[in-house]
């Protein structure tokens, strides 16, 4: 379940079955199994690079960027059988463990070779809440988006709802992976539980200053989260 070289946990990202849930937007029972597999029937989707964290199941920033391409091909229509396909014959094509969660794979050369294998293996992506079909190349876009990249190519952070909280990112050496402003790096849980506590955004800023306005984007996240799993 662990890779011969363990990732520092100070620099991986530790992610719990309920956060990745959150982030991804997918039921905390479907992630399990994603991450876990399922005694006797399925498999494990990921390579999981840390196993268990404090008693607890956990995987790394490295994972998270992975189990979001699963959830947003799962919320398109595939199969679990089919991702998981393409994610193995990815990986063996590309020569990489984790091509999900570089920049690798969004290159022209490396859509064309997703494409190929979703094909080869009779994928269609049709989404389920607009009775359409998708490109895709839709889909592979919309996981580009929203993610930032190292030199190397590396996924290295990741903004989860740029659309009510653009400042709001999701970073491995940032406060273990925990959601928080991009300037200020304060993490968006502490921020709201402060204002909750306080009863003032406003206050709250200035304790902590930062604009009042990023204070109340930490508020929405924070409760966009509560709703997503």
């Amino acid at each position: 379940m662990r890779k011969t070289s363990d990732p520092d946990l100070l620099e991986s990202g530790i992610y719990t079955i309920p956060e990745v849930a959150e982030l991804v937007q997918a039921p905390q029972e479907i992630v399990r199994v994603w991450v876990e597999g399922h005694t006797g029937k399925q498999v494990a989707v990921i390579d999981n690079q840390l196993g268990r964290v404090g008693g607890k199941v956990a995987v790394s920033f490295t994972n998270l960027m992975e189990l979001r391409f699963v959830a947003t091909f799962a919320s398109a229509g595939v199969g679990l059988r089919e991702i998981r396909k393409i994610m193995d014959e990815v990986k063996q094509t590309l020569e990489h463990p984790h091509p999900f969660a570089t920049h690798t794979i969004f290159k022209t050369d490396g859509k064309k070779i997703v494409a190929e294998i979703a094909q080869r293996n009779g994928v269609s992506i049709y989404d389920l809440r607009t009775k359409n079909f998708e490109m895709l190349a839709v889909v592979m876009k919309s996981l580009k988006d929203d993610v930032a990249y190292d030199p190397q190519g590396d996924a290295i952070s990741w903004r989860p709802r740029p659309k009510i909280a653009p400042n709001v990112i999701v970073h491995p050496h940032f406060s273990f992976g925990r959601p928080v402003l991009k300037d200020s790096r304060i993490p968006t849980a502490t921020l709201a539980q402060s204002a909750k506590v306080e009863g003032s955004a406003a206050f709250v800023a200035d304790i902590f200053d930062v604009p009042e306005r990023q204070v109340r984007e930490a508020i929405r996240f924070e409760q966009e989260l509560r709703k997503a799993a």
